[in-house]
């Protein structure tokens, strides 16, 4: 099925059936994605990688995928939003097949920028079609739906990394994480295989709906400037994290490798369980209340985490960071889409992911290049201090009444 206007005249048995298939794959192809985060680094540095090396790596997928995201979210319109999230699964199991075959520093390079063409595919394709099927004045229920379904892959995801790094080798990781793209595979063309084929707009369908025209339309607009600024502050120091908070377990505090999965389970718990009470609290009283909890949260949390040395004050922060990030997904992700036509969700959700991507490519690089001066506890908390323009900017964002 591909993308219809409007979205309202889509049979509601049909909207929830492709909602759930869009919440099973999105589970899928995050549970691999979130195996994989807390030992890339560790990976990366094992193969004989220098820290500054690896912020380069790690930048490089969030680099590609800035450069691939918006040609992505063209060609999703012309092809369609279910034919592009075929192709962001092939990517996938084709980056695992790659990485675990171990390659030399150079040919990683090249490995991430595949791993960033289907994160840039997959995420933009399946938020526009959760977001057309979404019944009127569910955009946050629904929303707070399709990220817990991601939440729930940041708690599985390290849960099957901690075991398997406690028996095995890196290796073994990848292995495991090719599974899961090929039943994702299957599962849509089992279930969708009857209309994955590309579709050719018409030429007038074509004309109603210039591209720079709508990104203009979008990206001009006071809340989404306003949004998209503050989620920069967000990834950026998301992005430090996650390059240099496994290097930091592993050398700093001198834990083993299973830790580091562990204390990324610890930090998915929360995240998975407070999504959808904060979508459901985001169409209650408004999308500013949850991001500004959201972005205080996390600024407490990142600053504080570097000074504890205890693990389980250590996993009590990393478990409030967790939270933070969750009330933080689906309130944006509605607000972004108050702001916008339905016809206009394709290019919207391109925008939520290539907002994180430049953040989180910036984030990875300058964890890389800091290390040159700073011990990586520095550079947690100085980067965290990001956080406080970000919630100023949260404040100055207007909401019209529903």
């Amino acid at each position: 099925m591909e993308y219809e206007y409007p979205k309202h005249s889509k049979d509601k048995s049909q909207a929830s059936k492709e909602l759930l298939l869009i919440f099973f794959l999105t589970f899928l192809f995050f549970t691999g994605y979130n195996m994989v985060v807390p030992i890339l680094p560790i990976y990366i540095v094992s193969t004989g990688a220098s820290k500054l090396e690896l912020g380069f790596i790690m930048a490089t997928i969030p680099a590609t995928s800035i450069i691939a995201r918006i040609p992505f979210g063209v060609l999703m319109d012309k092809v369609g939003r279910w034919n592009i999230t075929l192709l962001a699964l092939t990517l996938q199991l084709f980056a695992y097949i790659m990485f675990s075959l171990t390659p030399p520093v150079q040919i990683l390079y090249l490995t991430a920028a595949v791993y960033a063409l289907a994160i840039s595919s997959f995420g933009p394709s399946v938020i526009a079609i959760a977001l057309d099927a979404a019944p009127l004045g569910s955009k946050g229920s629904v929303m707070g739906r399709f990220y817990a379904s991601i939440g729930a892959s940041m708690v599985l995801g390290p849960l099957i990394t901690s075991l398997l790094t406690y028996h095995y080798t890196y290796q073994s990781v990848f292995i495991f994480t090719l599974t899961l793209p090929a039943v994702g595979l299957a599962t849509l063309l089992t279930l969708k295989g009857f209309s994955i084929k590309p579709t050719r707009p018409s030429i007038s369908s074509l004309q109603e709906r210039p591209v720079t025209s709508s990104l203009k339309t979008i990206i001009f607009q006071r809340n989404i400037l306003l949004l998209s600024a503050a989620s920069v502050t967000f990834f950026i120091s998301l992005g430090v994290f996650e390059t240099m908070f496994p290097i930091y377990v592993k050398e700093d505090l001198a834990l083993d490798t299973y830790y580091v999965g562990l204390l990324f389970a610890v930090r998915g718990i929360p995240n998975a369980f407070s999504r959808i009470p904060a979508g459901i609290m985001a169409d209650k009283v408004g999308r500013r209340i949850p991001l500004i909890i959201s972005y205080t949260l996390t600024f407490t949390a990142l600053f504080t985490l570097p000074t504890a040395k205890n693990i389980y004050l250590l996993m009590m922060l990393i478990g409030l960071y967790g939270f933070a990030w969750g009330s933080r997904t689906a309130p944006s992700a509605a607000l972004y889409s108050d702001n916008v036509s339905s016809r206009d969700t394709g290019f919207i959700s391109t925008i939520i992911w290539l907002t994180s991507d430049v953040a989180m490519a910036l984030g990875s690089g300058l964890a890389g290049a800091l290390t040159m001066f700073f011990s990586i506890p520095q550079i947690i908390r100085l980067t965290s201090i990001l956080l406080l323009p970000g919630l100023f900017l949260i404040l100055m964002i207007s909401e019209s009444k529903r």
